[in-house]
């Protein structure tokens, strides 16, 4: 059913995706000490030269979070951009905070109406 050449490459595209799995969660431990955390709600405020995003959670719970140099932009979980962020995105986003310092964004998932519209 298939030839040799063809089992070659499904294996390496296979382990290729493998590798990229894993150097996505290191990615994610590296920009942090300790345990990475997450905090999800809408988008209200963006500001593109500071590259930081503030996401409300609920009436009184909000964060601005600080993308980190290194940090990845998704959408539904696919690479993106921070330009590709919107005001009322629905985002889920890995980070740290160092001491009492910013919280340092690792990632931000957006979804442009809640993850149920991926």
């Amino acid at each position: 059913m298939f030839d040799r050449k063809s089992i070659g490459v499904l294996t390496a595209v296979v382990a290729a995706l493998f590798v990229m799995a894993f150097a996505h969660q290191a990615f994610a431990f590296s920009a942090g000490t300790g345990t990475p955390f997450t905090y999800s709600g809408n988008v209200i405020a963006i500001d593109d030269a500071n590259r930081t995003v503030t996401v409300q959670a609920g009436p009184n719970d909000s964060i601005r979070f600080n993308l980190d140099e290194g940090g990845l932009v998704m959408r539904c979980s696919m690479s993106s951009s921070f330009d590709d962020l919107k005001i009322g995105d629905w985002v889920n986003v890995t980070y740290f905070q160092k001491g009492t310092g910013p919280y340092i964004a690792s990632e931000i998932d957006s979804a442009r109406y809640g993850m149920q519209h991926c």
